[in-house]
């Protein structure tokens, strides 16, 4: 681990030379995407060691906000200051913070990013403080080894979480005299039935553009088909990807949707141009919101659909670590536990409208099982991967998302699409195999 980190940070301080990028810390950047709470908002200093948190929470950051001045108030031996930071200026710091060692005590992190700045030694190892911390069996699998490095170790905890199912217009599904689908089978034959080329309606839409997002609307599919990132050219591997490949070439899927953002297929099912939608924890808060008054039919949430006794989604959602260069790590390493305790981790995903990471936070309240739609996907959560985690995962998605837009696009076979695919993704994983807790089993 300490020789890839070394190896990283000098490509790292290679690449920011070669680019002519000035490293400038974050006390001096004049960007305005940066905010630091108030005492106003986190409680008077307590006249503890200060402790820096960086996070790009927007809208929830009332919330943690209030749940941060909870602790201050509630002990003296650190006062944390969060500090607002956009995700992408968020994630340049790290970069540059990887080289200088500027960093904060405490930094949010997207899920499947976690892996990357483990590996640039961005985050310290607290697998130390956490064991035989009893909360641990808690946690559901595929968050927990989203904060996992390559050698097994946690280097932070997951915060929240959501994950991927079926939103099914039921009106379309209804007047072709369909049921929800459960399997693959099933899936096409709802497909082919709902399908109104005159109308421009296909059976489904899903985002397959060529970034993060395509390959996070993807892995359901590859792990559904009993495959995973480790054999992506094997016959389950190819099978996941020629089905969605099919659908297009049958006229159930548009084209664009390789074009697509998770965003764009959601405005195409609200239209009423898609009897199925991949969709995302998230977009129920837009149903409920902004979009309440565009949806003018009946909807019903479902689990993605199993194939051969398979089941599989995917998770999203932020982790915290402990940053490195922090002089408080067994200090910091208690607030996580605090913040990620049962209780606050339900409260916070109610504010959220995100899922807990945790099992016995979701018994806490109704909020995740009173809900049909809410609960389709809490349920999903026992089955759901991460994707990686590892150090590579962008040069690993980029492989995935690639092959599934030749594919869809006719380009190539899938089986093709995927040899290419494993050419990328087998060399990498040979180096550094992805962590037993990523390969999980995916039976429902």
């Amino acid at each position: 681990m300490r020789k890839l980190r070394k190896i990283s940070a000098v490509l790292l301080t290679a690449a920011l030379a070669a680019s002519s990028l000035t490293v400038t810390s974050f006390a001096e950047s004049e960007a305005s995407d940066h905010t630091a709470a108030t005492p106003e908002q986190i409680g008077e200093d307590n006249g503890g060691e200060k402790v820096t948190l960086w996070h790009y929470f927007e809208h929830e950051a009332e919330a943690l906000n209030k749940m941060i001045k909870d602790y201050n108030e509630s002990q003296s031996d650190i006062y944390i200051v969060p500090t607002f930071v956009s995700r992408e200026e968020l994630m340049k710091q790290y970069t540059i913070g990887a080289v200088s060692g500027e960093l904060p005590d405490i930094g949010m992190v997207d899920s499947p990013d976690m892996a990357s700045y483990i590996s640039l030694g961005v985050f310290a190892d607290i697998n130390d403080q956490l064991t035989g911390w009893e909360d641990l069996d808690q946690f559901y699998p595929g968050p927990l080894s989203s904060c996992k490095g390559e050698d097994g170790d946690l280097y932070g905890l997951p915060n929240n979480s959501n994950c991927l199912a079926i939103l099914c217009n039921m009106d379309l599904l209804n007047k072709a005299g369909v049921k929800p689908p459960t399997t693959w089978e099933e899936f096409e034959e709802v497909c082919k039935a709902t399908t109104d080329p005159d109308n421009g309606v296909y059976g489904f839409a899903m985002c397959a553009i060529g970034n993060e997002e395509g390959t996070f609307q993807y892995i359901p599919w590859l792990y559904g088909a009993g495959a995973s990132v480790a054999d992506v050219d094997s016959d389950a591997g190819v099978k996941s990807l020629d089905f969605l490949a099919n659908l297009e070439k049958n006229g159930y899927m548009s084209n664009e949707v390789v074009n697509w953002g998770q965003g764009d297929a959601l405005n195409a099912f609200v239209a009423g141009k898609a009897a199925m939608l991949e969709s995302g924890t998230w977009h129920i808060a837009q149903l409920d919101g902004e979009l309440k008054d565009s949806v003018n039919f009946e909807y019903q949430y479902i689990p993605m659909p199993s194939e051969d006794g398979h089941q599989a989604t995917v998770i999203g959602g932020e982790n915290f670590g402990v940053c490195s260069s922090s002089k408080h790590v067994d200090a910091c390493v208690e607030f996580l536990k605090h913040m990620e305790s049962a209780q606050n981790n339900a409260d916070w995903c109610e504010i959220a409208g995100k899922l807990p990471v945790r099992g016995d936070a979701v018994e806490l309240k109704d909020f995740w099982t009173a809900d049909a739609r809410y609960k389709v996907f809490n349920d999903s959560m026992t089955f759901a991967v991460a994707r990686g985690p590892h150090p590579q995962w962008p040069t690993i998605s980029e492989a995935l998302w690639t092959a599934e837009q030749s594919a869809i696009l006719q380009q190539s076979s899938a089986a093709d699409a995927m040899a290419q695919a494993a050419s990328v993704i087998d060399p990498i994983l040979a180096e550094t195999p992805l962590p037993e807790a990523g390969e999980a089993s995916t039976e429902g």
